[in-house]
Order: C-alpha cells, then sequence, then structure tokens
C-alpha cells in the first residue's frame, strides 16, 4: 500500500503529485503494510519454495533467493510495525 509523499518517494518521476505504482521500491518510506500484506508475503514464498524444490539448477535457486526476501519483507514489517496499546485510545 502506498501512502504517498512526494518528498519521500525514491522513484518520483516528473511534475505529477501522484505515484507511480508501476515504479515502486521495496524500501521506499511511502510503503505501508499491514499484517494481512505480511502474512501474504509469507503465504506467497510458502509457494516459492514449492515450487523451488521442484525445479532444478539456477531456476530453482532464484525461486528460494525470491522467497527469502520476501520473508525478509514480512520480518521487517513485524519488527517495526505500529500498533495500537491497550488504553492508550
Amino acid at each position: 500500500m502506498c501512502v504517498y509523499k512526494r518528498d519521500k518517494a525514491l522513484r518520483h518521476r516528473g511534475i505529477k503529485d501522484t505515484p507511480s505504482l508501476d515504479r515502486c521500491v521495496p524500501t521506499c518510506a511511502n510503503i505501508a503494510r499491514t499484517d494481512r500484506h505480511a502474512a501474504g508475503l509469507r503465504r506467497r514464498a510458502t509457494v516459492l519454495d514449492q515450487r523451488a524444490a521442484q525445479v532444478p539448477g539456477p531456476l530453482g535457486e532464484r525461486l528460494r533467493s525470491n522467497a527469502r526476501h520476501l520473508l525478509d519483507l514480512a520480518d521487517a514489517h513485524r519488527h517495526t510495525r505500529i500498533t495500537v496499546q491497550d488504553g492508550t485510545a
């Protein structure tokens, strides 16, 4: 999900004040992930690992590498997410 702020965008192009979602970068400060997004990343990583087990050589390694990357993104969300604490409302 993009919470667009032009001054934080890594891939801002042109004079538009809207995001170019086809040019997103996973490390952009405008990206906001929910727990649901992180769970989806983990599910996708599992699928990629399962496919990698059936594919030999470089293609299998690329699938495993992509799966590790998705898990890293999900882990980063878990470590940096902002949660509502009881009694803070």
